[in-house]
């Protein structure tokens, strides 16, 4: 209350009835302007990347690990589809990607596929190469080493 009359709390703190000033909500809560009360203060959602966490009394927003992300307010992070991988706070399903191609096979756009008979590839390839002429290799071969001379 002020000399004019009742003044409205701002956002994040509330007062009761008849009460002269407002008071603050605790750290990491939130409320809308005109709260009445404690209990009108509530956990701020988390910023997408991380998820809230409730364990005890203790509240907070916890960072999604690798290979997951999450949307702003989240209670849990997703986990990337099988094969995909994404950094440590990721935000959107778009944030995965398909870990790098092993030597011996290489990315499509269902993931990775195994290097057909003579051709080879190196790590994190995108096609595999072919042997070079009068060589074959086996399927999966992961460098032109592996192109040998075809025996008689």
């Amino acid at each position: 209350m002020t000399e004019s009359g009742c003044q409205q709390c701002g956002e994040n703190s509330y007062s009761g009835a008849g009460a002269s000033s407002c008071v603050t909500c605790p750290e990491g809560m939130v409320s809308s302007a005109g709260s009445s009360s404690a209990d009108d203060c509530a956990f701020a959602p988390c910023l997408a990347g991380y998820y809230m966490t409730e364990s005890g009394c203790e509240h907070g927003c916890q960072q999604c690990g690798e290979n997951s992300y999450s949307g702003a307010g989240a209670s849990s992070c997703v986990s990337c589809a099988v094969d995909m991988i994404s950094a440590p706070g990721s935000t959107s399903e778009s944030d995965c990607i398909y870990a790098p191609c092993y030597a011996g096979s290489y990315m499509t756009e269902s993931g990775c596929r195994l290097c057909g008979a003579n051709t080879y590839s190196e790590n994190g390839a995108a096609s595999c190469r072919p042997c070079p002429a009068l060589t074959i290799s086996n399927p999966g071969s992961s460098s032109s080493s592996d192109c040998v001379f075809a025996s008689c």
